[in-house]
């Protein structure tokens, strides 16, 4: 890790993981991690909305995490869909191609995910149709794109207050 910061670029250290990301992402905080990636949730001060950032742990490592992360980013960029998880920015803070380890995604933070909110709540029959519409919907997107999800569970169903549902492709 470089002791310089990109200009613009700001260091802050999440639960003993170093981040370095745009000044417009503030407020970081960690929100889930996995094997292949660190969640935090984050505002953006442009736009006022919170976001997910992901940060992928050692993508370069081996040709098994380069494909794994650009499988990612790649499905990521594509989606535009309003049910189904989608990019709003990416981005390195490393200053030359020769340094360049990391990255990050950003999306919609969603909130939590059907898994926690079955635990949480016992649901409507309304909400559990409005969820599964949504849910479908999203699948018939991705399915329509040729896309198969291969790992559709509830963890993967965001959803954020308003009850708005979003298929997740990522896992942490």
């Amino acid at each position: 890790m470089s002791l310089r910061v990109r200009p613009g670029y700001s260091r802050q250290e999440v639960n003993k993981t170093s981040w370095e990301v745009p000044d417009r992402y503030r407020d970081l905080k960690q929100v889930g991690s996995g094997a292949y990636g660190t969640v935090c949730s984050a505002t953006d001060s442009r736009t006022g909305a919170k976001v997910a950032i992901k940060k992928l742990y050692r993508p370069f490592q081996s040709e098994i995490f380069a494909k794994r992360a650009y499988r990612e980013l790649r499905l990521l960029k594509h989606m535009k869909h309003e049910n189904v998880i989608g990019l709003l920015d990416v981005f390195t803070a490393d200053l030359s191609l020769d340094r360049f380890l990391d990255f990050y995604l950003v999306m919609p933070f969603m909130g939590t995910d059907l898994g926690k909110l079955m635990k949480m709540h016992k649901l409507s029959e309304d909400k559990i149709q409005y969820l599964v519409y949504q849910m479908l919907k999203g699948l018939k997107y991705i399915h329509s794109a040729g896309i198969i999800h291969r790992d559709l569970k509830p963890g993967n169903l965001g959803i954020n207050q308003d009850c708005e549902l979003k298929v997740n492709f990522t896992s942490h």
